[in-house]
This record gives structure tokens, C-alpha cells and sequence, in this order.
């Protein structure tokens, strides 16, 4: 072994002996889960409609499908912010969201969720879930607690490490895809989870592709890129017309979705998030960054051959659209 050898290693053994010593130290920050805070209200349940109770909605054989998709939420919407989304769309049949629906992973702030939802139509809408990284315990051993699955019991026809949180939905004209690019991943689900989601794409007898994530693959603000979300997505999902992520707290988008001879060329990217807390972009290099802020919500129309986007601010005003076509 030579000299330079040597030293790389010895490097490596302080860094992570390093590691060791501020994981010990700061055992509390990343191993122990905060308590919840005490709940003075009604117990609720806080078990969501979604696509995998045994039942087929009317909407997964409608011709014509609206949906509406949330992104970040982090407990920030009130009871009348969701009636007035739900009366700005009174034709929705289903709803999607894009992660960080509550701002921690304990069950007190699912409650407090479901006690705004109470009354509104997506207490009783069914949902596509899809898990970001305020839903995930804290720490090295980061995991999506159980708590989770049992409020969004999603379908199981995902990767064998990712059932339940990577799945996909049948419609009528609509294949709707959730990624969950939360769980960590080892070197060989670099290439499980992108054979997974080429396959799902490529065997689709529907005409329109929509992708869910949490952890965008083009960011919109810098130093939020994950490498591995990038490397296991940016090619897998080339064949797809649309794709959703929330994280940055910004309205962004990659594309236009031109559409030519009835074959797709780059997809769309949006960046969408629903919650108050506005963060500022820092570089535009990845996705162009309509507006910080929010909150915001997508409106989506799908039919055979169109499928129409779009972006509103809770006062309905319309933000961005897109329109795509397919022959």
C-alpha cells in the first residue's frame, strides 16, 4: 500500500470515528422521538379513504377525471382553506398529495389533520398518499413508522422494500404513479427502483403517465438535490408526460410538454407546495421558478386525448397552466 494510500485511509477511519463521537453526543437529537404534545380534543381516527379498501371508485372508469394534488401541507391549511379548495373544484372525484402532509410523524398531528378535514370533501375523497421526509422518523435509522401505513393503507403492488409507499393507481385514461424517495437506498436499489418504475410506465395501457414525489429530481433551490433521487430517476421517468414534487416550498416548473405526432418528448416537472411557510429560491438552474411561497394546488383534467393543468393560489387565481395533447 503506498503513502497516499495510508493517508486516505487514515482520513476515512477519523471521519468516522468523528461521526461516532457526534451521533453519541447528540443521541437525544437522533435517536429519541420528541413527545407528542398533549391532545385536549376528541380522539379521531385518522385512517384515510384510499385506492387499496377493496373498493373501485367511479372516478378509476370515468372518461373524464378531475383530481386535485396538494403539496407540502405541514399542518398549515385551516378548515376553511379546505372548503375553499373543495369549492373551487367542485368536480374533483379523488386528491393527491405530495408528501409532508403533517409536520411530524406522530399521531397527534394526524389528528389535528383530520380535525381540519372534517367536514370537507377529502374526509371522504379517496387519497394518493405519498410519504416525505417530515412523515419519516428522525436519525440514522430513518424509517417510515407505522402510524403511517395504517392512516394511508396504499396499494401494495410496489417494489418489494417500498410496498405500501411506492405504488401506483389505475384510471380509465390515467396511470398514476407514487414514488417514495424517502426510504434510503443502497447501491443496488439504484437500479431495482428504476427497472420498477420503467417497467410500470412501459406496461401502462393508459395514454397519460403522472408521477407523485416528495424530493423533487430538478430542484428549484440550491444545496435540496439528492443525488440518489437523481440517479435512480432522471432517465426512468422520461417516458412519463407529468411529474409532481413538493419539498422546496416553491411553485417551479421544467418543460412544456410539447407533443408532437403523438410522441412525448421531455416531461413535465412541476415543483408544487401547499403550505404558508414560503421559502426563497436560490438558483434557477434546474426548474424555473414561477413563484415562492404559497399555498398552492393543481387542478388536473384527464381525458383520452387531453390532459389539462392548473396552478391556483387559495383565492382561485390561476398561477400557471398547461394543456398537453395526445393523438
Amino acid at each position: 500500500m503506498n503513502k497516499r494510500a495510508v493517508i486516505w485511509l487514515i482520513i476515512a477511519v477519523l471521519i468516522l470515528a468523528a461521526s461516532t463521537v457526534l451521533c453519541a453526543l447528540r443521541w437525544d437529537v437522533w435517536f429519541v422521538t420528541p413527545p407528542e404534545p398533549e391532545w385536549t380534543g376528541d380522539t379521531l381516527s385518522t385512517r384515510f379513504n384510499t385506492f387499496n379498501d377493496g373498493v373501485t371508485y367511479p372516478c378509476q372508469s370515468a372518461d373524464t377525471l378531475t383530481m386535485v394534488v396538494l403539496g407540502d401541507v405541514h399542518n398549515t391549511l385551516t378548515h376553511s382553506d379546505y372548503l375553499q379548495i373543495a369549492d373551487q373544484c367542485p368536480d374533483m372525484q379523488c386528491y393527491a398529495q405530495l408528501g409532508d402532509f403533517v409536520e411530524r410523524e406522530q399521531l397527534y398531528y394526524k389528528q389535528m389533520l383530520m380535525r381540519e378535514l372534517l367536514g370537507t370533501p377529502f374526509a371522504v375523497m379517496p387519497i394518493l398518499a405519498c410519504p416525505g421526509n417530515h412523515e419519516y422518523t428522525k436519525g440514522l435509522n430513518r424509517q417510515l413508522p407505522e402510524s403511517w401505513y395504517e392512516s394511508f393503507p396504499m396499494p401494495q403492488n410496489g417494489p418489494s422494500y417500498g410496498k405500501g409507499s411506492t405504488y401506483y393507481v389505475d384510471f380509465r385514461n390515467l396511470r398514476f404513479i407514487v414514488i417514495d424517495t424517502e426510504d434510503p437506498l443502497i447501491l443496488s436499489d439504484f437500479t431495482r427502483l428504476n427497472t420498477w418504475v420503467r417497467q410500470t410506465i412501459s406496461t401502462a395501457c393508459q395514454p397519460w403517465i403522472v408521477v407523485a414525489m416528495h424530493r423533487p429530481v430538478y430542484a428549484s433551490r440550491k444545496g435540496r438535490m439528492n443525488p440518489t433521487v437523481w440517479l435512480s430517476l432522471v432517465y426512468a421517468l422520461q417516458e412519463a408526460d407529468v411529474i409532481f414534487s413538493g419539498h422546496d416550498h416553491t411553485y417551479a416548473r421544467r418543460g412544456d410538454g410539447v407533443h408532437e405526432d403523438g410522441v412525448s418528448h421531455e416531461p413535465v416537472w412541476i415543483g408544487l407546495t401547499s403550505t404558508t411557510r414560503a421559502r426563497t429560491p436560490k438558483t434557477r438552474s434546474q426548474m424555473d421558478t414561477i413563484i415562492a411561497g404559497g399555498p398552492y394546488y393543481e387542478q388536473l383534467r384527464v381525458t383520452r386525448h387531453e390532459l389539462d393543468i392548473r396552478s391556483r393560489a387559495l383565492d382561485a387565481s390561476c398561477i400557471d397552466s398547461l394543456t398537453l395533447f395526445k393523438k
